[in-house]
């Protein structure tokens, strides 16, 4: 393990050296949130086709970044937008000018710098100016963002909740982590979540005593998906961020891809952007990329992983919070 935590700290080493002798201005960063399993990735992919733009993967992840969480935050830090916090936004403010970026990986840092490894991602990354900054972590921070930043294009993509929580269950991905190191990957707990809500301060006690009572691991994820996007949606409109429906897209890709690029003043859209639509993102599972090319049963395949009670369950979640 002490050589593996060598060898990976060389290798981000190495690449902080090289990539923060680029010049990024924080105004031509784009920034995409969303929660786990939301279509973050293929959102980040469908930007990278820009010219001289690269990503920085999860900033909030301690397993590539523990700097996140020694400048204090957590899996899912929620601030209000007044909050007054010079740590957070300095690490932020490195992040969103490329002097914090490190590299995806985990266990093998051959094969997981290869995976979806492709020429024109090298030379990108060689060569890229701008950056676009994905995190499935910043959901319950993003009013404070917003007000804290000024980038080039924030979006915030939401996916119906059923088919998060599904893809949530079937890959044991819910972007919670431990604390301490190793990092390791955790299921959330009915206290994590009524800790998380009494922290927030945003509910009143019928909603608190309701969710008191629930048991199932996909009831504990309903709640993370409604305190990750519920907050955001019930902000004054017109939202300082471009709010991205993930089945949408996967309906209307073309017009919703110029629509995504329209927000951000580019004109030109690579042929790319739209080709990344037919092809599974790097985070789509082996078992799943057959539905990449028949966008209704991509969309509908959560209804054959969790039982009508399941559904039935995560739904009286969501109607409860949006009461």
């Amino acid at each position: 393990m002490k050589k593996l935590d060598k060898k990976f700290r060389t290798i981000q080493n190495i690449n902080n050296f090289f990539f923060t002798k680029k010049r990024i201005n924080m105004k031509d960063t784009i920034l995409i949130v969303g929660s786990p399993r939301s279509g973050t990735t293929l959102l980040m992919e469908i930007f990278s086709t820009l010219p001289k733009y690269f990503s920085s993967f999860e900033p909030l992840n301690p397993i590539w970044y523990p700097e996140s969480f020694e400048a204090g935050f957590r899996s899912r830090t929620y601030l209000k937008s007044e909050c007054n916090w010079p740590e957070g936004e300095e690490y932020l403010r490195k992040i969103f000018t490329g002097q914090i970026a490190n590299l995806p990986i985990r266990d093998n840092p051959i094969s997981d710098l290869l995976q979806g490894f492709s020429f024109k991602n090298f030379i990108n990354y060689m060569f890229s100016t701008n950056l676009i900054v994905k995190s499935i972590n910043m959901n319950r921070m993003l009013p404070w963002i917003v007000k804290c930043f000024q980038l080039k294009g924030v979006f915030f993509i939401i996916r119906h909740p059923c088919a998060v929580i599904a893809s949530q269950l079937k890959t044991g991905f819910c972007g919670y982590r431990s604390e301490f190191p190793p990092y390791s990957d955790i299921f959330p707990t009915k206290k994590n979540m009524l800790d998380e809500i009494s922290e927030i301060n945003h509910f009143d006690s019928n909603l608190l005593r309701k969710l008191r009572n629930i048991e199932k691991k996909e009831e504990i994820l309903a709640v993370t998906w409604c305190l990750d996007n519920c907050i955001l949606l019930a902000q004054p409109k017109p939202y300082p961020w471009k709010l991205v429906i993930y089945e949408k897209l996967i309906q209307e890709g073309e017009k919703e891809i110029k629509s995504l690029f329209d927000n951000i003043n580019e004109k030109d859209i690579p042929k790319s952007a739209f080709d990344r639509l037919k092809k599974p993102s790097v985070t789509t599972m082996s078992e799943d990329q057959k539905f990449i090319k028949k966008p209704d049963l991509q969309l509908s395949k959560w209804k054959e992983y969790l039982s009508e009670e399941q559904i039935k369950r995560i739904l009286k979640i969501v109607s409860d919070f949006l009461k």
